[in-house]
């Protein structure tokens, strides 16, 4: 069994140095190759996209079925955090080609509008995580003009 963990932020928590420098160092810099470090963090494939009344974000996440998931939405922003788990290899090894990352991973979404946070759903199912961010729609209402005519 799966779980997925939404936590909330609020705007008087503040983002730590080392989130916002991963976030930097992945949208602007080098790639990092696919086999790291133990305390190395990896960022999953990941789409965002929007549809008429929600944004989406797919993320790619096989082996996971039994991992805690952890997703926390901020102000602006969705990060995803936890940890793939190692796959286990017996006897002497000898790798000829490596791709598939283990170990903790980061990833951070800048949400493109608003959304209504009460109704944010994270579903895992093979091997793919959905979270489904519902846009807040401004509502108008009528302002009243008060003063001399």
């Amino acid at each position: 069994m799966n779980r997925v963990i939404l936590l909330r932020r609020s705007a008087s928590q503040q983002v730590s140095q080392r989130e916002l420098e991963d976030l930097f160092r992945r949208q602007w810099g080098r790639p990092q190759p696919a086999v790291q470090h133990e305390s190395a963090l990896w960022q999953p494939p990941l789409d965002v996209y929007e549809v008429e009344d929600a944004y989406l974000v797919l993320v790619e996440l096989a082996g996971m079925r039994d991992t805690p998931i952890e997703v926390t939405l901020a102000e602006d922003a969705l990060v995803l955090t936890g940890r793939r788990p190692e796959l286990h290899r017996e006897g002497t090894v000898r790798f000829h080609q490596l791709g598939v990352n283990e170990g903790p991973f980061h990833a951070a979404v800048l949400l493109p509008g608003p959304v209504v946070d009460d109704e944010v759903t994270a579903t895992y199912e093979d091997g793919l995580l959905t979270i489904t961010l519902p846009k807040r729609r401004p509502h108008a209402r009528r302002i009243e003009v008060t003063g001399e005519r």
